[in-house]
């Protein structure tokens, strides 16, 4: 019998609650590119299992009780559009030095994709955090050709992303590549071991993705195809692979 998995959050394709959270150290930003740089990177677990998420994020403000200033209060994460809540940061004026707050204006949220996945460079299991729509929708295309890009049973991808960065400031871009590449048995192990400490709708619920599942029902996806059939249920197929390296 063919397997299938529920892999994309339905919002790659297409009442929120305001949650700080935290940023664990096993957690990669694009944007701590440099120039010229890349990473690769090798997808684990899906939207179906807690390994794959989508939402927005927004810098919040709030008063000094000290002082009695605005301040920066940490990120906030929601599960839809914030709108524009109260704590909403706002904007800075990057063109000056001292980089000043600018009364009257506010910051965006952001939407953001975050999935498991294996660093090739520090040969660990992380938390992509990517904020670029270029970056996602590139990945969406990627994870459509489901003939070329497959999924093993276990739900790691059969095949590396590598992301890389180009220019600075307003002229950066970023590009994603992926390349077929069989699983390590390393890796294998270490998602055996790792994947039920990872669970990211823990993100919504203020807690750290990295302390597991934390309840039965808040957090957990939805599975099936939604009502728009933005869900890609990929094919459980082997596919022609090369294996050159542990990862």
């Amino acid at each position: 019998m063919t397997m299938t998995l529920q892999v994309m959050p339905p919002e790659l394709l297409a009442a929120t609650e305001k949650i700080e959270t935290r940023e664990p150290q096993a957690y990669w930003k694009p944007s701590s590119l440099k120039d010229g740089e890349s990473e690769e990177f090798r997808l684990l677990g899906c939207y179906q299992t807690g390994h794959a998420i989508m939402g927005f994020q927004y810098a919040s403000e709030a008063i000094d009780p000290k002082s009695g200033d605005l301040r920066f209060n940490g990120f906030v994460v929601t599960r839809t559009h914030p709108g524009t809540p109260p704590d909403l940061a706002r904007d800075t004026d990057w063109s000056k030095p001292d980089r000043p707050k600018i009364d009257g204006t506010t910051v965006k949220p952001r939407r953001f994709l975050a999935w498991v996945a294996s660093s090739a460079t520090r040969k660990r299991l992380e938390i992509l955090f990517i904020e670029q729509k270029t970056l996602r929708e590139a990945l969406t295309e990627i994870l459509q050709e489901e003939e070329d890009y497959t999924w093993t049973e276990e739900g790691l991808a059969n095949f590396s992303i590598k992301i890389s960065r180009k220019g600075t400031g307003l002229e950066t871009t970023y590009s994603i590549l992926p390349k077929v590449r069989a699983v390590s048995e390393k890796i294998k192990a270490d998602w055996e071991t790792e994947k039920d400490t990872i669970w990211l709708p823990n993100f919504f619920e203020g807690k750290d993705p990295f302390d597991g599942k934390q309840t039965e029902e808040k957090g957990l996806p939805a599975g099936g195809v939604d009502e728009r059939g933005a869900t890609v249920m990929p094919k459980k197929v082997k596919a022609k692979v090369t294996n050159d390296n542990d990862f």
